[in-house]
Parts: C-alpha cells; sequence; structure tokens
C-alpha cells in the first residue's frame, strides 16, 4: 500500500469519525426541534420517536412567552449580552491602544494588573460582591448586572486587543502623526475600523459568555424584571417539566437562538480573526 492509498484511507476514516460526533452531537438538538413542535397533549399520548401530528411550535412559543414570563429574562439578556460586550469591546480597544502604541511608561505592569482579573474565578469574591452590591444599591437593578458582566470580560478582551494592536507596525502609526493625525484619530481612522476580526470574536466568546450566566443572575438578581433568561429558564424547568414538557423544550430552544443568529452574522469576520491568530499575524 503505497503512501497516497495510506493518506486516503486515513482521511476516510477521520471523516467517519466526525461524521460520527457530529450526529451524536445532532441527536440532543432533533429531539429538542421535535418535542417542541408538539402540544402537550400529543407529546403525552404519542411516543417520544413520533413526528408531530400537529404543528404547535408557535403556539409553545406564545406559552412560553407569555404565561411563563420568559420574554422579560429574554430581553433582560439580549440587553446584556448587547450592551454589555460592546461597551467592554469600546474601552478594552483603547485600552490596547493605549497600552501598545501611546509609549506610557509603566504600561506592561497595568497590562500585567488587568490581566490578572482573568485568574481568578467568580465564585471567589461572590460574597463581598454580594454584600458591596446590597450597600451600594446595585442589587437587582439592570446597571448592577451590566456594570458586572462589563468588569468580568473587560480582562479578557484588553488582553486580545492588546496582542492584537502590537502585530500593527508603528510605522503606520508615525506616518498617521506626520499627517497630522491626532491620538485619538489614528485609534478610530486606522486601528478600529481593521480591527473588526478581533472584534467579532470578543462580541462572540463574551456575548455568549453572559448569555449563558447563570451563577452571577442567582446571586445578584431577584426579579422577573432583571433575571437573565438563563435563571428563568432554570425556573421553567424546575416549574413545569411535569406539566408541559413541549413548553420547556421551546424555552430551550428560543435560549440557544440568539448565539446562532449571532455567529451566523459575524461569521465572515469570526473566520478572518480566527486566521489571524493562526497565521500569527
Amino acid at each position: 500500500m503505497n503512501d497516497r492509498v495510506r493518506l486516503n484511507v486515513r482521511k476516510s476514516i477521520l471523516f467517519i469519525i466526525i461524521i460520527f460526533l457530529c450526529a451524536i452531537w445532532l441527536v440532543p438538538i432533533y429531539f429538542l426541534i421535535l418535542i417542541s413542535l408538539k402540544s402537550s397533549k400529543e407529546f403525552a399520548v404519542t411516543s417520544f420517536w413520533e413526528l408531530p401530528k400537529t404543528f404547535a411550535l408557535l403556539k409553545n412559543i406564545r406559552y412560553v412567552f407569555i404565561e411563563t414570563k420568559l420574554l422579560r429574562p429574554f430581553l433582560n439578556s439580549l440587553i446584556y449580552a448587547l450592551c454589555g460586550s460592546t461597551v467592554a469591546i469600546f474601552i478594552s480597544s483603547l485600552a490596547g491602544y493605549g497600552l501598545t502604541k501611546l509609549k506610557l511608561k509603566g504600561a506592561f505592569p497595568v497590562f500585567i494588573i488587568i490581566w490578572s482579573g482573568m485568574i481568578f474565578p467568580v465564585q471567589i469574591y461572590l460574597i463581598p460582591l454580594y454584600k458591596a452590591y446590597l450597600t451600594l444599591n446595585l442589587y437587582n437593578t439592570r446597571i448592577g448586572m451590566l456594570l458586572i458582566y462589563i468588569a468580568l470580560i473587560i480582562p479578557f478582551c484588553v488582553f486580545v486587543f492588546r496582542n492584537f494592536f502590537l502585530t500593527v507596525p508603528d510605522d503606520y502609526i508615525e506616518a498617521a502623526k506626520i499627517d497630522g493625525c491626532s491620538n485619538f484619530q489614528i485609534y478610530y481612522r486606522i486601528l478600529l475600523p481593521n480591527s473588526f476580526a478581533p472584534m467579532a470574536i470578543l462580541a462572540l466568546f463574551q456575548g455568549s459568555f453572559i448569555w449563558n450566566d447563570l451563577i452571577l443572575g442567582m446571586v445578584l438578581a431577584g426579579s422577573d424584571s432583571v433575571r437573565p433568561v438563563m435563571n428563568a429558564l432554570a425556573l421553567l424547568n424546575a416549574v413545569y417539566s411535569g406539566k408541559n414538557i413541549p413548553a420547556v423544550m421551546t424555552g430551550n430552544l428560543l435560549s440557544g437562538l440568539p448565539i446562532v443568529i449571532a455567529y451566523l452574522l459575524l461569521q465572515k469576520y469570526f473566520i478572518q480573526g480566527l486566521k489571524l491568530q493562526a497565521a500569527g499575524e
């Protein structure tokens, strides 16, 4: 058997393994969608594997958003994810620019201090954070939730932007200064327009982190007007899992859609960012 045949055999085996793993990953999603299409009555009288005879998805969505009051937490998480990641990315891009291109004294120690925020898990300081929020009247407020989300994701965002801006040649910055550009003009005319790739990666990763958060919502939010969607979804599973399984599955399905839509919209820049990181540019 020559090398070419061996290579083709290896590729075929690898392809089969990938298909098998994808099938394992897709099976739960298939059943999630299948159950979401059924009504509670049909689910009770049909087998688990049986295809739905009636299309009840819209009815289940209406039930989840109105009857179980999932709409408000759903919108809360959208606000937290969009506003939190946007503000954090903007602040971090400014910090990354200042730490790399402004030749500031002590820039590296400052970066280490910021980066150290990634080291300690949030569970370590949940109790003092809860007490501080009570003292500052930030408990059970949207502003309070946004502030902690922004604070938690800024260190990683600064890390990414700093590494990205280090790849930009200083000659571009010097040429822009000769042309009369201020530091801020260099930032928003040169660096920011070329930073869509890392911004897309951060928007997806950090937006997903905020959207999927459960523990901060449990500690810092006490009502539906502030509670994130994952906390409301946990309550939905606890209360309605014995009464309306299709509604619970519909809630789970809806909770995954925003991340999928965000990836589809940012897929181009996301892939570009991964290529830049892989190439070390």
